[in-house]
């Protein structure tokens, strides 16, 4: 069973999914976030492909209040969840950027680099601390 993580961005939406013994995870793509829902068709396409069973989408659970981006995350899931048959977690994806961010950086990844990888190591932080809670 493979699975697959989103991180979502107003902009950009950076994608992971795991082996398929879900041992560890890898970056797939980063997507623009398209304002007419195209988006939605390129993330079925590769749930379809690779025979994903669990979407992991990110959400920044916060004691602040609530988010723009929390509205915007619940949108894109309800249209994902028309078209797909299959689980889809929330799931807390607090510092999954920072981190991703902070070994890009750490790694002498250049400022447009990490632009172009950011979102998807964030997807595979996402599955990784999925993986680790199963643990």
């Amino acid at each position: 069973m493979s699975i697959l993580g989103i991180d979502f961005g107003l902009k950009r939406i950076g994608i992971a999914c795991t082996d398929e013994l879900n041992i560890s995870s890898h970056p797939i793509m980063q997507i623009d976030n398209k304002p007419n829902g195209e988006h939605v068709g390129e993330i079925v396409k590769i749930i379809e492909e690779r025979s994903i069973r669990l979407v992991l989408v990110g959400m920044p659970f916060k004691s602040d209040g609530h988010l723009k981006i929390q509205d915007e995350i619940e949108d894109f899931v309800k249209d994902l969840e028309k078209k797909i048959c299959i689980q889809i977690l929330l799931w807390d994806e607090n510092f999954t950027t920072k981190e991703a961010e902070d070994f890009l950086i750490i790694n002498n990844f250049s400022r447009k680099k990490r632009k172009k990888i950011k979102d998807m190591l964030s997807a595979c932080n996402i599955i990784d601390s999925y993986i680790r809670s199963l643990k």
